[in-house]
């Protein structure tokens, strides 16, 4: 998970965008990321990748004494408070190392990004059941102590989704094995209002205009990541 000093350094790196939801795909097939959809942003050691059509993470040639971490900021798409709307990202991960390299979405409050949600794959490939998946919180750049986690034994590849609700404010978590027809199981739920939810936190939205960015992330604990071992692929925004 991002510590607060990502959180905050994040804070600098916004660029301008334009509001509302504009429903969006990317299977990065052409091997290319497009410079108006992605902005991408690599700290330490930490290196995003696109080849193979998809997005690749390692971390070499060294490993940081605290976290490597990257993302793709997705562009000119912030979808808003008052829209229905979700994303679907693909992800791989056979690291084996537990929480300690992750990958997922990075979900923020447009007017104020140290309010953040980050929804994180971890894998598993072994047969008895461990978190492999997570979403953690953060308000005013602070790291919550609540947390919505997922145990499951042999999952190496799965679909994260984020569905969001405009008239309940709440963002619903699910995933799904990464296999054709698999069934999606919802993990639970959180409010940017603070009301309602299984977890919730006053982001301090603005009720009228408040929009959420959206990024897709990887990171490394003090550890090195040799290519083949996560990358993340199918990234759908779209309403509901």
């Amino acid at each position: 998970m991002k510590t607060i000093t990502i959180a905050t350094t994040a804070w600098m790196l916004i660029p301008a965008f334009a509001p509302a939801l504009t429903p969006f795909s990317d299977g990065f097939n052409t091997n290319t990321l497009n410079p108006v959809r992605w902005q991408v942003s690599q700290f330490h050691n930490a290196k995003l990748r696109v080849g193979q059509q998809r997005v690749n993470f390692f971390i070499y040639p060294a490993f940081h004494p605290d976290e490597d971490y990257g993302y793709l900021e997705l562009l000119n798409n912030q979808p808003g408070i008052n829209e229905n709307w979700q994303v679907t990202l693909t992800i791989n991960n056979t690291s084996g190392q537990g929480d300690r390299i992750g990958a997922g979405f990075w979900i923020h409050n447009a007017d104020d990004p140290s309010d953040v949600i980050f929804y994180e794959f971890y894998g598993n490939a072994g047969k008895r059941a461990r978190k492999c998946a997570a979403a953690c919180f953060v308000l005013n750049g602070t790291t919550m102590a609540q947390k919505i986690n997922h145990h499951a034994a042999k999952l190496t590849a799965a679909k994260l989704r984020i569905v969001y609700a405009a008239n309940t404010k709440l963002f619903t978590f699910r995933i799904a094995p990464a296999v054709p027809a698999a069934r999606w199981r919802t993990l639970g739920t959180f409010s940017p209002t603070g009301i309602g939810g299984d977890v919730r936190a006053n982001w301090n939205l603005n009720p009228g205009s408040g929009r959420f960015g959206i990024r897709l992330e990887a990171y490394g604990e003090q550890r090195l990541l040799d290519g083949g071992k996560v990358f993340m692929d199918n990234f759908v925004l779209s309403a509901p």
